[in-house]
Protein backbone atom coordinates (compact mmCIF):
# COMPACT_ATOMS: atom_id res chain seq x y z
CA UNK A 1 0.00 0.00 0.00
CA UNK A 2 0.88 3.71 -0.88
CA UNK A 3 -0.31 6.36 1.19
CA UNK A 4 -1.13 9.98 0.53
CA UNK A 5 -0.55 13.17 3.30
CA UNK A 6 -1.29 16.53 2.68
CA UNK A 7 -0.95 19.08 4.76
CA UNK A 8 -2.26 22.80 3.88
CA UNK A 9 -2.76 26.07 5.95
CA UNK A 10 -6.19 27.81 5.74
CA UNK A 11 -7.21 31.07 7.45
CA UNK A 12 -10.97 30.26 7.85
CA UNK A 13 -13.13 29.43 11.10
CA UNK A 14 -12.57 25.77 11.70
CA UNK A 15 -16.47 25.66 10.64
CA UNK A 16 -15.71 27.42 7.55
CA UNK A 17 -13.16 25.56 6.41
CA UNK A 18 -15.51 22.15 7.29
CA UNK A 19 -17.65 23.17 4.71
CA UNK A 20 -15.18 24.43 2.29
CA UNK A 21 -13.54 20.60 2.71
CA UNK A 22 -16.77 18.97 2.54
CA UNK A 23 -17.55 20.59 -0.79
CA UNK A 24 -13.95 19.91 -2.08
CA UNK A 25 -14.53 16.24 -1.11
CA UNK A 26 -17.93 15.85 -2.37
CA UNK A 27 -16.33 17.19 -6.29
CA UNK A 28 -13.16 14.57 -5.78
CA UNK A 29 -15.93 11.87 -4.33
CA UNK A 30 -17.59 12.06 -8.27
CA UNK A 31 -14.65 11.73 -9.91
CA UNK A 32 -13.25 8.85 -8.02
CA UNK A 33 -16.84 7.40 -7.01
CA UNK A 34 -15.87 7.47 -3.62
CA UNK A 35 -18.46 6.89 -0.67
CA UNK A 36 -18.35 9.95 2.04
CA UNK A 37 -18.93 10.15 5.78
CA UNK A 38 -18.73 13.32 8.44
CA UNK A 39 -18.20 13.08 12.02
CA UNK A 40 -19.94 16.59 11.72
CA UNK A 41 -16.82 17.54 14.56
CA UNK A 42 -14.13 18.52 11.77
CA UNK A 43 -13.63 14.66 10.95
CA UNK A 44 -14.21 13.56 7.42
CA UNK A 45 -14.05 9.58 6.01
CA UNK A 46 -14.14 8.33 2.65
CA UNK A 47 -13.60 5.03 1.27
CA UNK A 48 -13.97 3.61 -2.19
CA UNK A 49 -12.33 1.00 -4.68
CA UNK A 50 -8.77 0.70 -3.78
CA UNK A 51 -8.54 3.85 -1.63
CA UNK A 52 -9.24 4.62 1.74
CA UNK A 53 -8.63 8.00 4.01
CA UNK A 54 -9.74 10.43 6.19
CA UNK A 55 -9.80 14.77 6.63
CA UNK A 56 -8.89 16.43 9.50
CA UNK A 57 -9.89 19.95 10.12
CA UNK A 58 -8.61 22.44 12.67
CA UNK A 59 -8.79 26.02 13.40
CA UNK A 60 -5.21 26.26 11.39
CA UNK A 61 -4.77 23.93 8.79
CA UNK A 62 -6.59 20.82 7.10
CA UNK A 63 -4.90 17.38 7.00
CA UNK A 64 -6.05 14.80 4.39
CA UNK A 65 -4.30 11.19 4.63
CA UNK A 66 -5.11 8.62 1.90
CA UNK A 67 -4.14 4.82 1.37
CA UNK A 68 -4.49 3.26 -2.08
CA UNK A 69 -4.55 0.02 -3.12
CA UNK A 70 -2.32 -1.50 -5.30
CA UNK A 71 -4.19 -0.97 -8.65
CA UNK A 72 -4.50 2.84 -7.55
CA UNK A 73 -0.76 3.31 -7.32
CA UNK A 74 -0.35 4.52 -10.96
CA UNK A 75 -3.09 7.22 -9.91
CA UNK A 76 -1.38 8.80 -6.68
CA UNK A 77 0.14 11.49 -9.02
CA UNK A 78 -2.78 12.62 -10.21
CA UNK A 79 -5.01 12.10 -7.01
CA UNK A 80 -2.45 14.68 -5.41
CA UNK A 81 -2.09 16.67 -7.40
CA UNK A 82 -5.53 17.05 -7.80
CA UNK A 83 -6.44 17.27 -4.35
CA UNK A 84 -3.79 20.29 -3.54
CA UNK A 85 -5.03 22.09 -6.57
CA UNK A 86 -8.70 21.80 -5.02
CA UNK A 87 -6.81 23.39 -1.69
CA UNK A 88 -5.61 25.96 -3.95
CA UNK A 89 -8.55 27.15 -5.23
CA UNK A 90 -10.98 26.81 -2.45
CA UNK A 91 -8.26 28.53 0.45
Amino acid sequence: MSSILIIHQHNCSKNEACQRAEHMLDDIANDYNLKIEHDGDGQIYFSGSGIQGEVEINHEEIHISASLGFLMLAFKPIISDKIKNKLEEIF
